[in-house]
């Protein structure tokens, strides 16, 4: 195989999934794919530092005989506050609203080939969160911390080791007072914190009692991906595999603001509709055709949750959107600055989004399709 058709396997890595086998050969013996691998693996090491309170450590390999430094995810509840703009926050807030009511986990099968347990924690006083895990190396554990009845609680799940359609799991536990540092919980070395190791598998309830709280049942199933969820319980906001979907979207150019879709909304997706791009239109900008494949003359864009980076043309650019825009890590992005959309014999001046057909003029180059009078 070439690098060429191997780049979205290499994506496919980091989100969990088992690529075919020349691909996973290439990948093992090709320099440059192994660099494009590290480089998606240290934007989600980014992703995880930004998104915590912890210092980032270097973890070693697995032993629970030793202490170990840990990561503390974004989806942990109760654990501090993160800043982030207004505008993207009021964003983020309406697409959530608007999202709870209609959206939910599409759970597959217990007995799936998926690569993610997305667990979900009952308490006594009701359910906790739901806790995806990734049998491979990116999101292994996640914690939450709250009330549940009179008792605080620091509650951790990690996963350990996986065995066919089972895996095993390590519980923590702890006990906590207003005031209580956490520090040593969240590191694994909490001489206070009581440990369960046990063999879990999706579909069967697992019960399990926690001192001074009481008894909590553990449920599961398997996913092909890992969910933005937001820690609310069966719901999750991801992207469909092969979608990518613009929610109130900002345009910023060299990190100032270059356009606003003001409320609009848009959504491709390359398995329903393989030859059409997406296209957003800014007025003095130009129009952004975005697709899953290389287009010609585009630019490789990195995805990271609700934002898509890139450099074009001397200036960096992202689109920053109140929900996550794609599974995948990247997309294609076609600048044409001196498009300008006419409608009714007039320019434009809104921004707005006007998706564009593709053809294929050569195997795997797409274009654009020329407009005939």
């Amino acid at each position: 195989m070439k690098c060429d058709s191997v780049g979205e396997f290499v994506s496919a890595l980091c989100d969990g999934e088992v690529i075919p086998r020349d691909a996973a050969e290439h990948i093992g013996t090709c320099p440059a794919c192994q660099a494009r691998l590290r480089d998606y693996l240290d934007m989600g090491v980014e992703l995880r530092r930004v998104a915590s309170l912890e210092s980032a450590e270097s973890v070693p390999a697995r032993d629970w005989s030793k202490p170990q430094g840990r990561f503390a995810r974004w989806w942990q509840k109760g654990w501090g506050t993160m800043r982030i703009p207004r505008v993207a926050f009021v964003s983020m807030f309406l697409v959530i609203m608007g999202l709870a009511a209609s959206l939910l986990v599409v759970k597959v099968g217990a007995h799936s080939d998926g690569t993610v347990v997305l667990l979900s924690t009952m308490g006594p006083k009701g359910p906790l969160y739901d806790c995806p895990l990734s049998t491979f190396e990116n999101h292994q554990e996640c914690s939450w911390f709250g009330d549940v009845g009179s008792q605080h609680l620091a509650y951790k799940v990690e996963v350990l080791s996986r065995e066919g359609n089972r895996v095993q799991l390590a519980i923590r536990t702890r006990i906590f007072h207003p005031g209580d540092l956490l520090d040593a919980f969240t590191r694994d070395t909490d001489s206070a914190a009581v440990v369960k190791q046990v063999w879990f598998e999706p579909g069967e309830p697992l019960k399990f009692d926690v001192p001074e709280v009481g008894a909590f049942t553990l449920t599961g199933v398997w996913m092909d991906h890992v969910p933005f969820n937001m820690g609310t319980p069966s719901r999750d906001f991801s992207a469909d595999a092969g979608e990518i979907r613009m929610i109130d979207v900002l345009l910023l150019k060299d990190k100032a603001l270059a356009g606003d879709t003001a409320g609009l909304s848009d959504s491709i997706n390359s398995e329903d509709n393989p030859n059409e791009a997406m296209g957003i239109y800014v007025p003095g900008e130009g129009r952004f055709l975005l697709y899953q494949l290389p287009m010609k003359g585009a630019v490789e864009a990195y995805v990271n949750l609700g934002r898509i980076t890139f450099e074009e043309g001397g200036h960096s650019w992202e689109f920053v959107a109140g929900a996550p825009i794609a599974r995948e890590h990247r997309v294609w992005v076609l600048h044409q600055p001196d498009f300008k959309l006419v409608i009714f014999g007039r320019v434009s001046g809104t921004t707005q989004f006007a998706n564009v057909k593709l053809v294929q003029s050569s195997p795997g180059v797409w274009e654009p399709k020329k407009m005939t009078n």
